[in-house]
């Protein structure tokens, strides 16, 4: 099926707002989740609180002892006597741990204000160190005080110096109430990275689809010209073969078959180098490597490609400096490396063709450099110009043909011969490769 960029950000459009659906659905979800762990924790807290002032009004010596702790506080300031914070402590603790609150807290008692009408509340006394010396204005609303709140000795006001309170503080208690929610929360974000990876995933895959769609309808409109036209000439000439066969003198009947032969050695050479690139990548090509000469592979290359350089004018320049030119390598290969790297240089030269073949002696092996006066190529495509299929824009030059395959074939001969090729070019000012061929 053909996406067309159309359809692809639709897709990715809507993708993309179901995403941000789902995530804003979640974190509502979570919102009400802490929300409701927040009223849970409120609701122990407050069953813990009516438990504490049950147990304190059945021992009265607490209240003996909670009245003279009170009055020591406001004669000294400070309670030197803990034996009050102790008592209570262990009971705020006793009736926590039957709940299972296992928090920090402070703790501080409250007496009514003098002035019962304000209904507001004065601090008494606290645990040691507390820093909870302030006036309640309301305890009504547990989600407003934000502490637990329980009657000690409170009598309504029959007896002043009995009314006291005492509230719980929970210095962790957002921490505490989010953290019972962390289960949630951890599931959700797993799960919509989760969803993103995929969809990213999917995008990715998308467009590499297209990008294939693209080059497997380019490879296939190379391939029918290629092939058309050596065809095309083949049928031409046995055409004319079979029309003139009792005229056709023996010069015209030389050309003709020579005509056949030499498109018939094209197209198989069209059709070897789509085999090549199938054998390599299916794995099942092997290498017969023996000692070459590279300078001689180099110059089998030269001399061959001598008439078409000559007819543009043009010329190749040796530089074989390298004084230790044998290396191990599958001879074929060896020079059709070469062959597509000179073969291009002039393919995608539009002056006159200045070719330069340099070697030199590298560290364990030899290095190769083919560099033209060519067109060059951009610095954004040369990641990849070594993809199969990619051809790259020719900008004028509108009659080179091929299957986008020549590089890819060189990459990987090259590192199958454990070498590396590296290419550095700039626009208008030609290309340079450099290849890497070990001893051994």
């Amino acid at each position: 099926m053909n996406l067309s960029k159309k359809a692809i950000g639709l897709v990715t459009g809507l993708a993309t707002i179901a995403l941000v659906g789902l995530s804003v659905v979640q974190l509502k979800n979570l919102n009400s989740s802490i929300e409701t762990n927040k009223q849970i924790f409120l609701q122990k807290v407050d069953l813990c609180s009516g438990m504490i002032g049950e147990y304190f009004s059945k021992t009265p010596d607490y209240g003996t002892l909670l009245h003279q702790a009170a009055l020591r506080v406001k004669e000294n300031g400070t309670l030197n006597d803990l034996e009050m914070d102790k008592k209570l402590r262990e009971l705020i603790d006793d009736v926590f741990k039957s709940y299972s609150l296992d928090l920090p807290y402070e703790y501080a008692v409250y007496q009514h204000a003098s002035n019962r009408s304000s209904g507001g509340f004065n601090f008494v006394l606290g645990d040691s160190g507390t820093t909870l010396d302030f006036e309640l204005e309301s305890c009504e609303n547990p989600q407003e005080r934000g502490h637990s709140w329980t009657v000690l000795t409170c009598s309504n006001g029959v007896n002043g110096d009995g009314d006291y309170h005492l509230a719980v503080f929970f210095p962790s208690q957002d921490a505490y109430v989010f953290a019972q929610s962390s289960g949630a929360l951890i599931l959700s974000v797993v799960f919509i990275l989760l969803l993103l990876c995929c969809f990213a995933y999917t995008l990715i895959v998308i467009q590499r689809q297209k990008k294939l769609s693209v080059i497997k309808n380019d490879f296939i409109n190379n391939l029918t010209h290629e092939f058309k036209t050596p065809i095309a000439s083949i049928s031409l000439a046995t055409s004319m073969l079979k029309r003139d066969q009792g005229e056709v003198d023996e010069r015209k009947r030389a050309n003709y078959l020579g005509l056949i032969e030499h498109e018939s050695k094209r197209l198989e050479g069209q059709v070897d180098k789509v085999l090549q690139i199938a054998m390599i990548d299916s794995g099942s090509f092997s290498l017969n490597k023996k000692q070459l000469d590279v300078h001689e592979a180099i110059d089998k290359v030269v001399e061959s490609m001598g008439l078409v350089v000559n007819k543009r004018k043009g010329e190749i320049k040796l530089n074989l400096n390298a004084t230790k030119p044998v290396v191990m390598a599958d001879e074929t290969h060896l020079v059709n490396i070469i062959y597509n790297l000179v073969d291009n240089a002039l393919k995608y030269t539009i002056d006159v063709p200045k070719i330069s073949i340099t070697t030199t002696d590298g560290d364990k092996g030899i290095e190769i450099s083919i560099k033209d006066n060519g067109i060059g190529i951009g610095e954004e495509i040369q990641k990849y110009i070594f993809d199969k299929f990619y051809r790259a824009e020719t900008g004028n030059v509108h009659n080179v043909k091929g299957f986008g395959l020549g590089l890819s074939y060189v990459k990987k001969i090259i590192e199958a011969h454990s070498g590396y090729i590296n290419l550095s070019s700039k626009i208008n000012q030609g290309s340079e490769f450099k290849l890497y061929f070990p001893f051994a």
